[in-house]
């Protein structure tokens, strides 16, 4: 089912991206001349260091014919002096320092595990030992939270630095957090691991004085920062080929060699990236260093032969019990907590890797979600977002998950015509009704504007025609011709991002569901594009009932009155 409408068909990987990436970032003037933070740091040096099990020195030197050297010397001096996030200097109206309280565990099992987190990381000298009970001048506390893994009994651990008016995450630019995708379906093969790398990466003191960290009343510093990015791509430089903390690649069965400090034979690439990571200093355990013709990968069962992606059986009837155990109401409780909702999008979400059409059955969640911050508050379900959920479990159970090569990237220019599989159309919308054109086969439909329709805006009936000429390839399906591939053109870019996206406001959802379930119905792989309104002269013609002109334009054209899909305009399908 990876039949998703890509924004983006040629991202970058690591390696390249370091070609061209700018220096990160390093600690602004102003702070470093801050004199509360300066004192702190200076009278508690014990309290704050530079830890990572990276070897710099040959890091650095296995890069130095890199191209881009100012991008490498500002890692190794972030691997040395510790990383800084893009952050501005503190505003003026944050105070200096600042304890965002939070509630201890309810659950006692959930704070064993965080004492138990608590305890490795000073073990590992990525916390400092207990300083009391008191916030220290300078320093922030932002909450932790434990929550459950989404597709397992285990727990994970959750720094929320977004929380409250003076919150961590309020001082970082959004341009430091865009760029690379993190997790995901890649190219798979073999996948060779990095242990916690996400804590290997070292945090500059003048950042660690923000990050004190509250269990039971006691208060830590964490010394290491969420950033393996900057440093993985260098890395993948040195090897030629990777993916953030998990490296796959392919390779031929019988092409291994030995690799001593596990004892076993690896594929050859896998073993030399092991190599490669022994000498960095970068950790690895061996249980998570993978091989074979199936692979799990984020609890996906991926088989690079097959080029097939699914959800384990045993996954997707967890899943199944999920979505079933959020939908379940009684007349005193319609309510879930905001912090049930978010890791419910948070499970979701996982699960479009293998779904990705599905993104629509969350628009009434997320609707629900806007404009809330405390996390215990209820927050009410109503019966849209049930009805929302529903098809998001109809569909599940009726899909066999994913086929990568479906993923294959095309454009409206790699369809051929006369293809079987093969068709395009155009659309428009105006104030007087809709109007699809399918060149190819000198066919039009036409009609005005529906009545009944939920919303009189020209971007929902624009949205309307999208939707419609996808259903007219699945009554084609149905009649016994099979098309593949559709790509509708549209000279409405707010549409094109809609239908890209798979996002919406609630009066647009009905039309992405519609669209979703033709695809998924009658398996038609759809690619949504914008067209210049100068180029879609024959749609437009249709859309404002100028019949005659369309003709003139087309002299074989056949015009056939078309009737929208009620399911897309909130009618029951």
């Amino acid at each position: 089912m990876w039949r998703v409408l890509l924004t983006d068909f040629n991202a970058k990987c690591f390696a390249e991206v370091s070609l061209t990436h700018p220096p990160v970032p390093d600690v602004p003037r102003a702070v470093r001349e801050d004199p509360i933070v300066i004192g702190t740091l200076k009278a508690y040096p014990t309290l704050f260091k530079i830890v990572t099990p990276v070897n710099v020195d040959h890091f650095e030197e296995y890069l130095t014919d890199h191209p881009n050297q100012d991008f490498v010397k500002s890692v190794v001096r972030a691997l040395r002096e510790g990383f800084w996030l893009d952050a501005d200097v503190k505003p003026a109206a944050y105070p200096d320092t600042w304890d965002e309280k939070q509630p201890a565990p309810h659950d006692e099992s959930a704070a064993q595990f965080l004492r138990s987190q608590r305890d490795e990381e000073i073990m590992l000298n990525r916390y400092s030992e207990s300083f009391g009970r008191d916030l220290l001048p300078g320093m922030y506390s932002m909450p932790i939270h434990v929550v459950p893994k989404p597709h397992s009994a285990k727990f994970r651990l959750v720094n929320d630095q977004s929380t409250g008016s003076s919150s961590l995450n309020s001082m970082i630019r959004p341009e430091a957090i865009k760029g690379a995708v993190l997790d995901g379906i890649p190219a798979l093969g073999d996948s060779t691991h990095v242990s916690q790398a996400y804590r290997r990466m070292p945090v500059s003191p003048f950042w660690q004085i923000r990050q004190a960290v509250t269990i039971d009343g006691l208060r830590y510093i964490d010394r290491s920062l969420r950033i393996w990015a900057a440093f993985d791509c260098l890395a993948g430089v040195v090897y030629k080929h990777n993916y953030v903390d998990d490296d796959f690649g392919f390779a031929p069965i019988g092409n291994v060699c030995w690799y001593e400090p596990y004892q076993r034979y690896f594929p050859t690439p896998q073993a030399r990236l092991l190599t490669l990571w022994d000498d960095l200093g970068v950790p690895h355990e061996p249980h998570k260093q993978l091989h074979g013709v199936c692979l799990p990968v984020i609890s996906f069962d991926v088989d690079p032969n097959a080029m097939s992606v699914t959800l384990p059986d045993e996954g997707c009837a967890r899943l199944i019990d999920t979505i079933n155990s959020f939908c379940v109401l009684t007349p005193g409780n319609r309510c879930r907590s905001l912090t049930e909702f978010q890791a419910f999008t948070g499970y979701a979400n996982w699960a479009f890797n293998v779904y990705p059409l599905l993104k629509p059955a969350l628009s009434n969640i997320y609707d629900k979600m806007t404009g809330k911050s405390d996390r215990h508050a209820g927050v009410y379900i109503n019966a849209a977002v049930i009805q929302d959920l529903q098809w998001f479990k109809s569909h599940i159970l009726m899909s066999p998950g994913v086929h990568l090569l479906h993923a294959n990237t095309w454009t409206p220019a790699d369809l051929k015509p006369g293809a079987l599989g093969d068709e395009f159309a155009l659309t428009d919308a105006s104030s007087h009704g809709l109007g699809i054109y399918f060149p190819w086969l000198e066919l039009g439909f036409h009609c005005d504007l529906p009545a009944k329709a939920p919303n009189t805006t020209i971007f929902f009936f624009e949205a309307l025609a999208v939707c419609a000429a996808i259903h007219r390839a699945g009554v084609w399906r149905k009649a016994g011709w099979f098309i593949k591939r559709l790509a509708v053109l549209s000279d409405n870019s707010n549409t094109v991002a809609v239908f890209n996206s798979l996002c919406a406001s609630l009066p647009y959802n009905p039309i992405l569901k519609s669209a979703v379930n033709i695809m998924l119905a009658h398996d038609i792989d759809v690619r949504i594009h914008h067209i210049a309104g100068k180029l879609n002269i024959v749609a437009v013609a249709l859309s404002r009932g100028k019949l005659e002109f369309a003709r003139e334009r087309v002299p074989n054209i056949t015009l056939i009155h078309l009737i929208p899909p009620q399911d897309a305009m909130g009618a029951s399908p």
